[in-house]
C-alpha cells in the first residue's frame, strides 16, 4: 500500500533532501592541540593529522558508523545510518575507546614528546537528527538540530582522555563498559540538566543470549493489588454509591491494561462502559472526553440506550452539556463505568461535567475510573474518592511478564532485561521485541525514555516491511486514535485486514473501544515515530489529513465537526489562512460552552497562524484585533493562565494602532489594562485603562466603558488609590445591578466589584460596612462554582485576618482553595492556599502553617502572578523571623520591596512591624524605628485605620523593650481603644494584656 513516501534508506541522496534520523553522535578532539601545533614544525604536525584523520576513518567505519566531518585534530561522527539499531550507542562507545587507545599509541619526538602519550576528549549523545547530505565546506554529511552541539559540549566539558556519555544515550549498554562517576550538568539548548557518565573502559563481557524468540501475548500479572481496590470501588458504586478513583502512573506503567482488566468485571456485572481520553494538541475539542462517550451513547446499538435516548430526545439534543443529566437517566437503568485517560490534559469544562455527574443527588450506579500522569501530591487533581498509583513492576512481577512474554529466554537475558526495565511494562515490551527479533539486550541502564528506547522504537519501524512501516508514520501523524477511513484515505488505500492484523501483532496499532477506530498501543510509540518522520514529508501528510477531512464521509459529520483537527493538522501543514479560520471556529465554538482553557488556546493559534501570514493588510489586523477581543474574554477569570499574555495583548495594541480603528484602540488598550491588572503592574493598568475610557467615552462605547470604569477602580484600589477607585466601583455597581440576576455573568462581576469594595472598607477599619459587601456578594453568586466565588472569598480572608478572625479567614481561604481547585485555577489556588496557612499559623504557630504559605507563594511566582503579592511575602517576612530563618526574611523582604515600588503596598506595613521587632530584639531600636516611619507611611497612603493601629501596638511593646514605660503604655492605649472602636476583639485583648504586664 503505497503512500508516496521518499525511500527511508538514503532518502536525501540523489533528492537534495533532509531526513530526520534517531542517531547516536560521538564528537572527538585531540588534547593539548593548540601547544602541540606550537612544539612541532609545521610538517610534522601535518603528518600528525593525516595518522588521526586515517584512524579516525578506519575505527569509525570498524564499527559501522560514518564520518559527517573532519576538521583539524577533530571528527564528528555517527551511527545509526542508513538503518538505526539498538546497539547504536554500543558501537560509539566502543569506537570511542578504540580511538583514545590509538591515539595513545602514536609517536611524538622532539620537543613535543613531553606531551606524550597524545590524548583524546570525547563526547557522545543520541537522539533525533536532521540528515543532509554536506558539501565541501560542511563535510560529507550536515547534522543538524540541538543534538550535535550536545555531543560537541560534552567533548569541550571531558578533560584529557574522557569519554562522556549522556545517560539517556547510554540506556541499556552500561553493563559492557566500566562506568565512572556520575555527573550532572546543564548545556545549552537544554532547560533541564543532563545527566552523563565518564566511561572508563570496556567491561568484561557478560554472557551472551539468544533471543530468537517469538513474543507471545501475555496476561495480565503484577497488578492484582490495584485491580482488587479497582473491583472494590465498583462493588460501592453497583451498591449505589457513585464512586470517582485516579489512576496515577508514569507513561507505560500499565494504566490502560489495568482498566481494561476491569472493564472485564464490569461487562460480567452488566455496566455499560463508557470512554473517552484528554489530548494535550490544541486540536482537542471542548470538553472532548464526553463528547465522546455521548457519541458513542448514540452508535451503541444497546436497546436500553437506544429507548432511553428516544425519550430523552430534547436532553439528548443538548449536546454534552446535557451529559450529567443523561448519566442521571442512565444510571436507573444500568450501572455505569465511565473512564477518561489522560485526565492530566482535561479543559476546565470536562473538570466542571465531572464535578456535575458526581454531585447527582440520591443513590447512583456510577463508577469513574480517571487514568493520568499527575502525581499524586498534584491538588488539582479532581476529588476523588480513591486514589491508585500504580506502581512499576517489582521484581518477582516483571519476571511473570517475562516468561510470557519471551518463553524460554535465558536467565542472564531475563535478569538484565528487568534491571535496565526498571519494572515499567512498556520498556518490558520493547526491550523483548528488540530481542526477540535478535539483538543483544544485555545491560543495565537506569530505566527512561531516553534515547536508548527511542532508538528500540526506531528500530523495530525500520524492521517493518516498507508498506507497513509507511502506514504507521503516516498514522502517527493523524494522532493517537483516529477513525480508520482517515488513515486509509490518507494512505491512498483501504486497509487491508492483514495490514492491520499485522500491526496489532506488533504492538503497534490496534482497533479501539469505539467501532471504526484504531489507536496506538501506547502513546510514547506515537511520539517517537513522529519525531522520526522527516519535517517536509510530515508537512505534506498533514495536508492530505486535511484534504480528507474536508471531504470526509457524511456519516462522519460536516467539516464544522472537525474544526479543531482541522486547525491542528493545518497549522502543521503551513497551510495558514485555512488553520486561522478553523482555530478561530473551534475558539469560538470553545467560548460558546466556556471551555476558556481551549478557548484560549484555540484563538492563540489562530492569531500565530495570520502572524505567518505577514506582512499582514488592514483587514487581517482587524481579523487579528477581533480574535484578540475574544482571547481577552477567554482569559477574563484566569489572565495568568495564558502564558504569554502581556507579549499578546502589547502586539494587540501595536496592530490597533496601526489600523486606526477607535473600536481596535480602545478594546486593546482596555485588554492590556485588565492583564497588567492581574499581573500586579497596577501604575500600567491604570494608564492603560485610562486610555481605554477616554476613547470609550468620547466615541460613546458605553457598554465598553462601564467595564473599563470597574477595571479602572480595582487598578487603582490594588496601588492604594482609594478615594477614587470607590467612586468608580460604585458607577460599576449601580450599572450592574440594574442588570444582573443570581449566577449571571453580571452578578459575577457585580461580586467581584463588591468584593473589592469590601476590601477597600475593610482597610479603612469599616468592618461592618465590609462585611455588608461580602454577604451581598456571595448572595449574587449564590451556589455558582466559579473562579470569581474563590475571589470574593479571598477578599473576605484577607479583611477577616486584618480584623483578627482567624477561623473566619481559614474558613474563607479554605472554601476558595476548594473552588479554586474545582475550576482549576492554579493562581486561586495557590492564594487560598496562602490565606489559610496563615490563618492557621496565627492560631497554632505550626511550622507546616508557613510552609503552606511558603509553597503557595512559590506557585504564584512560578506563574509571575503579582496582584496584591506583597501580602504574601509580608506574611513570609513575619513566619521567617518568628522561626529563627533571619536568611528567608531577608529574601521575602527584598521581593515585598519590589512589589511596593509597584504601588502594591497591601503587606508593606505587616513586613516593617515584624522586622521592627526583630530588631528590637537585638536592641539596634535606631532601624526599629526605621521600620515603624515605614509601617505608618504605608497605614496611610492607604488611609487604613486597622494598620496604624497595630503598628501603634507594635511601636508600644518596643517602647517597653527599651524602657520607655509611659510612652509605651499610652500608645498600647490609643490602639486598644481603636480595635474596640472596630470591633478588632482579638488585637483588643492583645493591647490590654500587654498594658497589664
Amino acid at each position: 500500500m503505497p503512500i508516496d513516501e521518499p525511500s527511508t534508506a538514503n532518502a536525501w541522496e540523489g533528492h537534495g533532501g533532509a531526513q530526520r534520523r534517531n542517531l547516536t553522535l560521538l564528537f572527538c578532539d585531540l588534547s593539548d592541540s593548540t601547544r602541540l601545533g606550537e612544539l612541532m614544525e609545521a610538517e610534522d604536525y601535518a603528518d600528525l593529522l593525516a595518522q588521526l584523520r586515517a584512524l579516525f576513518q578506519q575505527v569509525v567505519a570498524r564499527h559501522r558508523g560514518e564520518i559527517a566531518r573532519i576538521q583539524g585534530d577533530g571528527v564528528l561522527a555517527f551511527f545509526g545510518h542508513p538503518l538505526p539499531a539498538e546497539d547504536d550507542a554500543r558501537r560509539a562507545l566502543e569506537a570511542a575507546i578504540e580511538l583514545h587507545l590509538a591515539v595513545s599509541r602514536i609517536p611524538v619526538t622532539g620537543p613535543a614528546a613531553s606531551l606524550a602519550p597524545l590524548t583524546l576528549h570525547t563526547g557522545i549523545h543520541g537522539g533525533t537528527v536532521l540528515l543532509a547530505g554536506g558539501d565541501i565546506e560542511r563535510g560529507r554529511f550536515d547534522l543538524v538540530g540541538n543534538v550535535p552541539n550536545i555531543a560537541a559540549r560534552l567533548s569541550s566539558l571531558a578533560e584529557r582522555d574522557d569519554i562522556l556519555i549522556s545517560e539517556e544515550t547510554l540506556g541499556p549498554h552500561a553493563r559492557y563498559f566500566h562506568i565512572g562517576e556520575h555527573l550532572e550538568t546543564r548545556v545549552k539548548g537544554r532547560t533541564a540538566s543532563i545527566s552523563i557518565y565518564r566511561v572508563l573502559g570496556r567491561a568484561v563481557p557478560g554472557q551472551d543470549a539468544s533471543a530468537a524468540m517469538r513474543r507471545a501475548l501475555y496476561p495480565f500479572v503484577g497488578r492484582q493489588g490495584p485491580l482488587r481496590q479497582l473491583r472494590d470501588h465498583l462493588r460501592r458504586a453497583m451498591a449505589g454509591t457513585p464512586q470517582c478513583v485516579t489512576v496515577q502512573g508514569d507513561p507505560g506503567v500499565g494504566k490502560t491494561r489495568l482498566v481494561d482488566e476491569l472493564r472485564r468485571y464490569a461487562a460480567a456485572d452488566e455496566c455499560l462502559f463508557l470512554k473517552g481520553y484528554c489530548e494535550s494538541y490544541f486540536r482537542a475539542e471542548p470538553m472532548q472526553p464526553f463528547a465522546q462517550m455521548l457519541r458513542a451513547l448514540a452508535d451503541s446499538g444497546d436497546a436500553v440506550v437506544a429507548q432511553l435516548l428516544q425519550e430523552q430526545g430534547e436532553l439528548a439534543g443538548r449536546g454534552v452539556a446535557a451529559f450529567p443529566q443523561l448519566v442521571d437517566a442512565l444510571s436507573h437503568r444500568r450501572p455505569l463505568l465511565l473512564v477518561i485517560d489522560d485526565w492530566q490534559w482535561a479543559d476546565d469544562g470536562s473538570q466542571q461535567l465531572l464535578d456535575a455527574v458526581l454531585a447527582l443527588p440520591g443513590a447512583r450506579r456510577i463508577l469513574v475510573v480517571l487514568a493520568t500522569r499527575e502525581r499524586a501530591g498534584n491538588e488539582l487533581l479532581a476529588r476523588h474518592s480513591g486514589h491508585i498509583e500504580l506502581l512499576p513492576l517489582d521484581d518477582s512481577e516483571a519476571g511473570d511478564a517475562l516468561a510470557h512474554m519471551l518463553p524460554g529466554c535465558d536467565p542472564f537475558m531475563a535478569a538484565e532485561i528487568r534491571r535496565h526495565a526498571g519494572g515499567v511494562p512498556l520498556y518490558l515490551e520493547e526491550l523483548c521485541h528488540s530481542a526477540s527479533a535478535g539483538s543483544d539486550i544485555s545491560g543495565a541502564g537506569r530505566p527512561g525514555s531516553g534515547a536508548w528506547l527511542q532508538t528500540l522504537i526506531g528500530s523495530r519501524v525500520e524492521r517493518l516491511p516498507p508498506a507497513q512501516a509507511e502506514l504507521v508514520r503516516a498514522a502517527a501523524i493523524i494522532g493517537n486514535v483516529f477513525p480508520s477511513w482517515l488513515l486509509a484515505r490518507v494512505a491512498g488505500d483501504d486497509l487491508a485486514p492483514d495490514m492491520l492484523n499485522a500491526l496489532a501483532a506488533q504492538d503497534l496499532i490496534y482497533p479501539d473501544d469505539k467501532a471504526g477506530n484504531l489507536r496506538f498501543k501506547h502513546g510514547i510509540t506515537r511520539e517517537v515515530v513522529y519525531d522520526s518522520v522527516g519535517l517536509h514529508w510530515r508537512r505534506e501528510l498533514h495536508r492530505r489529513i486535511v484534504g480528507a477531512l474536508e471531504s470526509g464521509p457524511p456519516e462522519e459529520g460536516t467539516p464544522e465537526d472537525w474544526n479543531e483537527a482541522l486547525a491542528y493538522h493545518c497549522a502543521a501543514g503551513e497551510l495558514h489562512e485555512q488553520a486561522a479560520r478553523h482555530a478561530e471556529a473551534a475558539g469560538n465554538k470553545a467560548l460558546a460552552v466556556s471551555a476558556l482553557d481551549r478557548a484560549r488556546d484555540q484563538y492563540v493559534a489562530a492569531l500565530r497562524s495570520l502572524d505567518a501570514l505577514a506582512p499582514l493588510e488592514r483587514p487581517q489586523q482587524l481579523r487579528w484585533c477581533a480574535i484578540a477581543q475574544r482571547l481577552g474574554v477567554a482569559c477574563v477569570f484566569d489572565p495568568l493562565g495564558l502564558a504569554d499574555a502581556m507579549t499578546i495583548f502589547r502586539r494587540h495594541l501595536d496592530i490597533a494602532r496601526q489600523t486606526g480603528d477607535v473600536d481596535a484602540m480602545a478594546h486593546a488598550e482596555y485588554w492590556m489594562g485588565y492583564v497588567c491588572y492581574a499581573k500586579g503592574l497596577a501604575r500600567q493598568s491604570v494608564a492603560h485603562c485610562e486610555a481605554a475610557l477616554a476613547l470609550a467615552q468620547h466615541h460613546g462605547m458605553d457598554r465598553l466603558a462601564a467595564q473599563v470604569r470597574a477595571t479602572l477602580g480595582q487598578a487603582l484600589l490594588s496601588s492604594c488609590g482609594y478615594e477614587r477607585a470607590l467612586g468608580l466601583l460604585d458607577d460599576a455597581l449601580d450599572s450592574k445591578r440594574r442588570q444582573s440576576r443570581p449566577g449571571g455573568s453580571m452578578a459575577v462581576g457585580s461580586a467581584y466589584t463588591l468584593a473589592c469594595k469590601g476590601y477597600l472598607l475593610g482597610d479603612r477599619g469599616l468592618f461592618d460596612d465590609a462585611q455588608a459587601c461580602f454577604d451581598e456578594a456571595l448572595a449574587l453568586l449564590g451556589d455558582t462554582v466559579h473562579q470569581v466565588a474563590a475571589s470574593v472569598r479571598h477578599w473576605h480572608s484577607v479583611v477577616a485576618l486584618w480584623q483578627g478572625r482567624w477561623s473566619d479567614a481559614l474558613r474563607s481561604g479554605e472554601e476558595a482553595t476548594d473552588i479554586a481547585g474545582r475550576v482549576k485555577s492554579r493562581q486561586q489556588y495557590a492564594m487560598g492556599r496562602a490565606l489559610a496557612g496563615y490563618a492557621r499559623w496565627m492560631q497554632t504557630r505550626a511550622p507546616e502553617s508557613m510552609r503552606a504559605v511558603r509553597e503557595a507563594t512559590a506557585w504564584i511566582d512560578a506563574r509571575q502572578g503579582g496582584l496584591a503579592t506583597s501580602l504574601n511575602h509580608g506574611w513570609l517576612v513575619e513566619g521567617s523571623l518568628a522561626l529563627a530563618d533571619v536568611e528567608a526574611a531577608r529574601r521575602h523582604a527584598a521581593r515585598m520591596f519590589v512589589r511596593v515600588r509597584q504601588d502594591d503596598r497591601i503587606g508593606e506595613a505587616l513586613a516593617c512591624r515584624a522586622l521592627a521587632q526583630a530588631a528590637a530584639r537585638t536592641h539596634d531600636f535606631n532601624a526599629a524605628h526605621r521600620y515603624l516611619r515605614q509601617a505608618y507611611r504605608s497605614a496611610d497612603a492607604r488611609g487604613s485605620a486597622h494598620e496604624r493601629a497595630v503598628t501603634q501596638m507594635c511601636e508600644g511593646q518596643i517602647e517597653l523593650m527599651r524602657d520607655q514605660g509611659a510612652a509605651g503604655r499610652a500608645l498600647l492605649a490609643q490602639a486598644r481603644d481603636a480595635f474596640s472602636a472596630m470591633n478588632m476583639a482579638w488585637h483588643a485583648d492583645r493591647a490590654e494584656r500587654a498594658l497589664r504586664l
